[in-house]
This record gives structure tokens, sequence and C-alpha cells, in this order.
């Protein structure tokens, strides 16, 4: 569990990296693309539902936008921890798993 929050911090600070230098350069009608809360949203979406790695990224992500924008720290951790729990729960509630194939009911 150790390796992966290392390789998803890892990540994460690269893509805040490219966000906050090389993307700025980029934008379209005043509008950058933000990887960190794309990389979230599809992190939360992909795993298990019974693991925490989509709310552990959610907080990384968001402390590495916290350091790289000129807003308060928290701003972002809160909103990426919320968008992650919202996910989340939206997933337990309302989604069915996946029936295996060849998997009896």
């Amino acid at each position: 569990m150790a390796k992966e929050i290392l390789t998803l911090a890892l990540f994460l600070y690269i893509l805040a990296l490219l966000q906050a230098s090389f993307l700025i350069h980029f934008n379209i009608v005043g509008i950058v693309p933000n990887l960190i809360l794309i990389a979230v949203i599809l992190l939360n979406f992909f795993e298990d539902s019974k693991k925490n790695l989509g709310i552990i990224s959610a907080f990384l992500g968001g402390f590495f936008l916290d350091i790289f924008s000129n807003r308060p720290i928290g701003f972002y951790i809160l909103i990426l921890l919320v968008l992650a729990i919202f996910i989340k729960f939206i997933l337990k509630r309302y989604v069915r798993p996946a029936i295996r194939l060849g998997a009896r009911s």
C-alpha cells in the first residue's frame, strides 16, 4: 500500500508540475486543462469501491494544486475530497458491479 501511495504521489506531482509550468501556455479561451482533476476523477471511477486510494489521490492532488496556486491552502484539497467522496457514494449506491463471466448467480 505504501508503494502505491508513493507512486501515486510522484505521478500527481509530475502532473501538477506539467500543469503549472507547461500547460498554461496552451490555454483555450482562457481555460487551462486540469490534469489533476481528470486523474482523480478517472481513478475514482475505475477503482474498486472498497478501496480508498481514490480518496488519498484526491487529498494528494489537492495538496499539489494548492502548493502551485495562489489560493489559500486547503481550497483544492476540499474540492477534490468532496468530489471523490461524491463519486464513491454514487458508485456504491446506484451502480451495480459487473457480473463476471462464468459466475453462477
